[in-house]
């Protein structure tokens, strides 16, 4: 990271300095809380400007002593706002061409807006300056501290690879001024939003957007030239043209789907080399059966040991392919996110209760609740204990990572969107589970809809995770259970 303290980078906030969002939203959350019976004011909203939309939401509900989940009424607030954005939602006079002359003078520019990710993708594809143009973008799921705390500009400093002096903010709320003056930077603000007389702990104050120039930011010296992007290769040659499109986004749609290729190529790579010299200690030993076992599919050993070789392999994929994405942490990527006890609790209750509707659906069927293929590979494990944290721990940690991490995070800001994202992992889960028939396969992939649905909503693969591995830790149960039982009959 550069120690220059000669400015380097415009970091913009964006409701209210790029873009008229504020009253959108404010519109919308009034009209969330009228859907739930609570008439608000849009004053109300004010002192949380600039905080996310956790708290925006949150502050209000708590002046009214009302409880609110959160998650379901951004969810529709979100709605409201993303029905009011195509018509009514417009970039501030000079907004756009502010940041393309930073741009064009060789600056860096990011966006730093406590937001979601859903808003902010929106606003920036409206006013013509979408995701892909931007140096970096931090969101309020990047940070743990929303505005005044200078966190996010800090996290956009980080993502620039420059220090704190290096940055000049552009800022409408007094949090956000508050915040950057926190940070240590320089903060220019225009007051769109709050009068200039509340803005005063900025360096400098405008009355807009449009009366800013490059002097009142601090014109970038042409001497000294900005440090790369990943400083570790300053002395490499610029990386190919497919890995800087795009920078601080997911990879699109066919990049997802190609290295995706790569990564199953690698799975099956280790899987086969496993298989083989399994196979040859098996005939080398006499152990037919075990070679017949490996040769179908059907050996519980091989799976185990199949699962073991394989998973450092596609991890280490999943984690290659993600990191190469520059300007995009891996832990965002792959939604390595925190979540509360709580609401894994809720999650994990869910996965509960759709196991005893799937046991029950199943049983009405008349069919039988562990398949039997799950019994044989069971009974040929020879060591079970290294098939059941196979089947609990590693096949669900490498899965989702794979499936809810790196494939949806791809999919979901692709022209598939969320629904897509959703629909399509729990399709390619079902069919890599061919040993099941038809109804084993229809039950994994209601199953996968599940975890996409709680991987969309938590923005973390966190829950998938333990949602998988109790899933198939009850399913082991099962097993255990019904094989004992048949071998007491027997």
């Amino acid at each position: 990271m550069s120690s220059d303290g000669s400015v380097r980078a415009v970091i913009f906030d964006m409701d209210g300095v790029l873009t008229d969002s504020e009253p959108l939203i404010n519109a919308a959350a009034v009209a969330m809380f009228r859907e739930l019976g609570l008439e608000v004011k849009a004053e109300d909203f004010r002192p949380f400007v600039g905080t996310g939309e956790n708290r925006y939401l949150g502050g209000v509900a708590e002046k009214y002593g009302r409880a609110l989940d959160i998650a379901e009424a951004k969810k529709r607030t979100y709605e409201i706002y993303l029905g009011l954005v195509p018509k009514r939602l417009n970039a501030f006079p000079g907004a756009v061409e502010l940041v393309r002359a930073c741009k064009e003078s060789g600056w860096r520019v990011a966006v730093a807006s406590s937001a979601d990710w859903i808003k902010i993708d929106a606003n920036l594809r409206k006013i013509g300056l979408p995701p892909e143009c931007w140096d970096a973008i931090v969101t309020g799921d990047d940070v743990e501290q929303k505005k005044p705390a200078p966190d996010i500009f800090l996290a956009a400093a980080r993502k620039l690879t420059l220090t704190p002096t290096q940055c000049v903010v552009v800022e409408d709320a007094v949090n956000g001024v508050q915040a950057a003056k926190a940070a240590g930077m320089r903060c220019v603000a225009v007051a769109q939003t709050f009068p200039a007389e509340q803005l005063q702990l900025a360096d400098l104050v405008k009355p807009r957007i449009v009366e800013l120039t490059l002097n009142d930011l601090g014109a970038p010296s042409p001497e000294s030239p900005l440090p790369p992007l990943v400083p570790s290769m300053s002395m490499a040659p610029p990386p190919p043209s497919f890995l800087r499109e795009g920078e601080g986004r997911p990879w699109g749609f066919w990049a997802t789907l190609g290295f995706s290729l790569v990564i199953a190529a690698g799975f099956l790579v280790a899987s086969t080399v496993t298989a083989v010299i399994i196979l040859l200690a098996a005939m080398a030993l006499g152990q037919e059966d075990l070679a017949h076992g490996v040769r179908d599919g059907s050996s519980g050993l091989f799976l185990a040991l199949a699962t073991w070789t394989s998973a450092p392999v596609g991890v280490a994929l999943i984690w290659l392919f993600a990191w190469l994405r520059r300007g995009l942490p891996v832990r965002e990527y792959l939604a390595l996110k925190r979540v509360r006890g709580r609401h894994l609790a809720r999650w994990l209750v869910l996965l509960l209760c759709f196991g005893v509707a799937s046991d029950l659906t199943t049983w009405l069927m008349g069919r039988p609740l562990v398949p039997e293929v799950m019994l044989t590979l069971y009974r040929s494990a020879r060591f079970p204990p290294l098939l059941w944290l196979a089947v609990v721990v590693g096949a669900p940690l490498v899965e989702e990572l794979f499936f809810r991490g790196f494939v949806f995070k791809g999919l979901l800001h692709s022209f598939l969107g969320g629904t897509g994202a959703v629909l399509v992992t729990a399709i390619v889960w079902a069919s890599i589970h061919l040993q099941y028939d038809w109804h084993g396969m229809t039950v994994i992939f209601l199953a996968g809809l599940l975890l996409g649905y709680a991987r969309l909503k938590t923005n973390s693969i966190y829950p998938c995770f333990l949602m998988h591995a109790l899933m198939n830790l009850l399913a082991t149960v099962q097993v255990i259970v019904v094989v004992h039982a048949q071998r007491g009959l027997g």
